[in-house]
């Protein structure tokens, strides 16, 4: 199955990042949303997520395609996916990159159906560049790691066999 729309991924994507999150995190409340549209601080503060994260959610006007909450009794985990309906680039990745550096998800996920390019590919894995998947490795916080995937369309998930991904996993 292909798509025509990137935004045609969005339900199935979502549906099973909310069984990978429900998986990881069996005592929490799993809420996913397409938030392609409005902005993560909006969508936070609608559905009243705010007081179990960080404080400068506030700030975070970006727009990440899927985006999933763990809300636990103490603390709110977030998990992104971006989803691209072509070859995942390095432009998609510089995007999730900057989404997640701003956020700090527990899970970050560039999502293709025909996975990363030939150049992307090449860097991360010819040049061993997985640097570049990192986000968070300021001094006091984890170092947490992007995972570029192919999205399997007919099942209706992704292809670990053709992750990459850095430490931080």
């Amino acid at each position: 199955m292909s798509y025509a729309k990137e935004s045609e991924m969005y339900a199935p994507v979502g549906e099973w990042l909310g069984s990978f999150i429900q998986d990881r995190h069996k005592q929490a409340s799993v809420k996913v949303f397409d938030a392609s549209r409005i902005s993560l601080a909006r969508l936070i503060s609608d559905n009243s997520f705010g007081d179990r994260m960080s404080p400068e959610w506030v700030s975070w006007d970006i727009r990440v395609d899927v985006v999933a909450f763990a809300v636990e009794s103490t603390r709110t985990h977030l998990a992104f996916v971006e989803c691209k309906n072509a070859l995942a680039t390095h432009r998609d990745l510089s995007q999730l990159l900057g989404y997640s550096a701003i956020a700090l998800p527990r899970y970050s996920f560039l999502l293709s159906p025909q996975g990363p390019s030939d150049s992307l590919r090449s860097l991360l894995k010819t040049y061993n560049r997985m640097d570049v998947l990192r986000y968070g490795h300021q001094e006091g916080r984890i170092s947490r790691s992007i995972a570029v995937v192919k999205w399997q369309s007919d099942e209706r998930s992704i292809d670990w066999g053709s992750a990459i991904v850095g430490d931080g996993w």
